[in-house]
């Protein structure tokens, strides 16, 4: 597939209400860096993986073509449509929930050698330790939301999310440290980058349980 401008972007995606989602507009997905700049695909895209807005609804094709894109190729190609998204939207949630669960599969060691200085790092009581999820237990929380069409307990994945994040940023707040790291993005390479998203989290779970994510 060629590359796509953002004017040519927006000049073939024309949201509304319902969103109907066209299989060229799905397929543009696929390989484009510009797409992420369309807050309308980004939410549309992101109401697939999490199901929240009853208002924000996508044809049944639309809705089949994207599943079968997680299902064949997994998240990946979705997730970049969430990139520009802010951090008090659903996909903006989402992208900071990809990075975190990328983090852990494609680097679970450092994953878990943080979490475990940070279990003994003196800086936690014991209820706050009994009450924090292990790598691989957040982890799988967020495959559980990235196998497409979630209808589980999204307010328990960020409340463990926004722990666990909290948590090992206690010790290090900064989260990856150099930009040629492969998830240097503009949310890892924050000051404090650890300790901003678990706010993020919580946050957000704070906006899903008032019905004000979207």
């Amino acid at each position: 597939m060629g590359r796509h401008t953002e004017r040519e972007i927006m000049n073939t995606y024309k949201p509304r209400r319902p969103a109907q989602l066209k299989p060229d507009q799905i397929e543009l997905i696929e390989g484009s860096d510009d797409i992420a700049q369309s807050s309308e695909l980004a939410h549309t895209t992101a109401t697939v993986v999490v199901p929240l807005r009853e208002d924000f609804t996508i044809d049944a094709a639309g809705r089949k073509r994207l599943l079968t894109i997680i299902r064949e190729e997994g998240i990946d190609s979705l997730a970049e449509t969430w990139v520009a998204s802010p951090a008090d939207s659903l996909p903006g949630i989402l992208w900071r929930g990809y990075l975190l669960r990328e983090w852990v599969r494609r680097f679970p060691d450092e994953a878990s050698e943080r979490f475990t200085a940070s279990r003994y790092s003196g800086m936690t009581t014991v209820a706050e330790l009994s009450s924090v999820s292990d790598p691989q237990t957040v982890r799988a929380l967020w495959d559980e939301v990235f196998a497409g069409n979630f209808t589980g307990d999204f307010a328990h994945v960020l409340r463990a999310s926004a722990r666990f994040t909290e948590f090992i940023g206690r010790v290090r707040p900064e989260w990856i440290s150099d930009d040629a790291h492969p998830l240097a993005t503009a949310v890892t390479r924050r000051d404090t980058a650890l300790v901003r998203t678990a706010l993020e989290f919580r946050t957000g779970g704070e906006l899903l349980i008032r019905g004000m994510l979207s």
